[in-house]
């Protein structure tokens, strides 16, 4: 049996990779990495070998080099749509072959954040079943910037009912207006590429919008030159009657976006508000031009996080100077969906160095514990409503402990860390936010689909059925954002399904739309089931899918779509220059016809 496995590796740092990915890629008999045309190390002399690209970074901590291959994905001597465009798109394809022809039965692809998502890994496994009949096509889910930034800006992406868009601005200012009119949190994906909407553009759009204000912006997450930033202050032009800076430095403002870089508007919510942090105020910028202030070894290692010692479980040493009394820390993790290598190697660090672990059983695999210490308090939270848990915060804010919260998918979606993380603020707790891989990248891995298919699927909403126990906030009903007719991932619906089915096909959907239903996605008893729109309740109700269902739908999860411009020779971005003939043809392509409209 011959696997193609495309591998998400996260958004930049090495330590938010999963156990899993760290395992498959050291498994394979070759890990392939997208690079530039004339980027292959065994080029001719005089060609120039630029540095290695993020995901080639990442891998290199857990990967012998002589394993990893850089693999061409955008050949200068094709162009635009003509025959020799479908060639230099094929020889992509014809290089994973000629692996397999090889003799390897086990091919890694290494792809940034999540494979499933905006990813060019879709389009080459396509090629790739026309040249290897029979190749095993998987994906192993990742984290994604979005999740990263959230994380680190300390915003909570979902709460309750709320439901959460994913928009690419490289598809214009249009898309970005329908989003933000929904009154929900908006993710901006692809912004500084080089369709994207200009800095004042969007800075416009979002203050017309009133959303401007809690808006944040992210780029080089966990890399040099790290950017985390308030929108109303990172997409301000300089003005041009503004003097030029005395000798000695002063703040700038910064005109241009970073290529790729990831844009969250989180809803308004009047009796909270979107941030998590302590300091409910925006965040200041932090723009990092040396290493990132993360400590990282320059070679990584995987087990069981337990035999870590004690200098790389707390990270790097405190600079001298007048020591500050110690304060307990409480860490929320994400523990992914299920399957305990679905953790990232931040969250098993972490609770490697956990004085108490409080985990749900009910939720979380019961192996994700070999990671803490053997001595550590490990407290189950099933059964205990907030009143129970918060015993243990105050214990940890009087002996200064290290508690490590674990909690099911990614913490900021649905996670229920709102009113926990106002408490330790109370107590003058430290907290932290680790990510976790979410149900619907797991489930998108499992049925080996994108969820973001080119001119068929650019968006993805996340969100839940109203008429439960919460109720959802005005405009944001199931139907409503059916309308916009791409991919959406419905999460605690399944109790509920004839609503859903009635509320889908009423928001447009046509009945032969497909969805599918995913329980316990990763866990032993996992079950994956295809269905059509006109029979989503009937499927539920049958198998009695009541809990731990989750729900994917749109016509991206049967359409193959085109291909993306991400790696075609037309397309430039700052790492990369287009070629000529092709970026006319390209161009010309996406030129709307006179039936397009305006």
């Amino acid at each position: 049996m011959k696997r193609l496995i495309g591998v998400g590796v996260g958004p930049g740092d090495p330590e938010l990779v999963t156990v899993k990915a760290v395992r498959v890629l050291r498994e394979a008999d070759v890990v392939l990495v997208p690079v530039l045309a004339g980027s292959d190390p065994k080029a001719p002399a005089g060609r120039p070998i630029p540095e290695p690209g993020r995901a080639e970074t990442i891998i290199r901590g857990y990967v012998d080099a002589d394993k990893i291959k850089r693999l061409e994905f955008a050949l200068n001597d094709t162009g635009g749509v003509t025959p020799r465009r479908a060639a230099a798109w094929r020889a992509a394809a014809t290089a994973v072959a000629a692996e397999f022809a090889g003799g390897a039965s086990t091919v890694a692809f290494g792809t940034l954040g999540d494979p499933n998502l905006y990813s060019t890994f879709s389009y080459l496994a396509q090629t790739v079943r026309d040249l290897v009949p029979g190749v095993d096509v998987q994906t192993m889910a990742g984290i994604t910037a979005m999740q990263d930034l959230a994380s680190r800006a300390g915003i909570s992406l979902a709460e309750g009912t709320e439901p959460v868009t994913l928009v690419p601005l490289n598809g214009g200012a249009g898309a970005l207006d329908a989003a933000l009119a929904s009154g929900a949190t908006v993710v901006g994906y692809k912004v500084g590429a080089a369709a994207s909407p200009a800095a004042q553009t969007l800075r416009d759009r979002l203050h017309h919008a009133g959303r401007l204000e809690d808006a944040v912006i992210g780029a080089r997450l966990g890399l040099p030159g790290e950017i985390i930033a308030p929108a109303a202050e990172f997409l301000t032009a300089p003005s041009p009657s503004t003097p030029k800076p005395a000798p000695t430095p002063e703040p700038r403002n910064i005109p241009d976006i970073p290529y790729l870089s990831t844009l969250i508007i989180p809803v308004r919510r009047p009796s909270r508000g979107s941030s998590l942090a302590r300091d409910q105020s925006a965040p200041e910028t932090r723009r990092t031009d040396g290493p990132s202030g993360r400590s990282y070894a320059a070679r990584c290692s995987i087990g069981p996080a337990e035999a870590m010692g004690p200098a790389e479980a707390s990270g790097p040493a405190e600079a001298s100077g007048p020591a500050e009394p110690a304060r307990g820390r409480v860490s929320f993790v994400g523990a992914g969906p299920g399957a305990p290598d679905l953790l990232t190697l931040r969250g098993a660090k972490v609770i490697a160095a956990a004085d108490v672990v409080i985990w749900a059983s009910s939720l979380v695999h019961p192996d994700v514990l070999t990671h803490a210490p053997k001595n550590a308090e490990i407290v189950d939270s099933a059964q205990l409503p907030m009143e129970g848990v918060l015993p243990y915060y105050e214990r940890a804010a009087r002996e200064a402990l290290n508690v490590a919260r674990v909690h099911s998918g990614d913490p900021s979606l649905w996670g229920a860390i709102q009113e926990q993380l106002e408490q330790c603020a109370a107590l003058n707790l430290d907290t932290e936010i680790v990510p976790g891989v979410s149900s619907f990248t797991a489930v998108a891995a499992r049925i080996g689909r994108e969820l973001t298919i080119p001119e068929v699927a650019q968006s993805v909403i996340l969100t839940r059925l109203g008429g439960g126990k919460t109720p959802m906030p005005p405009g944001e009903q199931v139907a409503e954002f059916a309308r916009h007719g791409t991919t959406m991932a419905l999460f605690l619906s399944a109790a509920r399904s004839a609503q859903l089915q009635d509320e889908l096909l009423a928001g447009g959907y046509p009945p032969d739309t497909p969805c599918v239903i995913a329980f316990q996605v990763t866990w032993p008893d996992e079950l994956i089931v295809r269905c059509a729109l006109a029979d989503l309740a009937a499927s539920i109700k049958e198998r009695k899918l009541w809990k731990h269902t989750l729900v994917l739908v749109g016509p991206g999860l049967a359409a193959e779509g085109s291909r993306s411009h991400l790696y075609h020779p037309g397309h430039f971005h700052g790492y990369r220059k287009a070629d000529r003939q092709a970026r006319k043809q390209l161009r010309a392509a996406s030129r709307p016809t006179p039936a397009d409209g305006p």
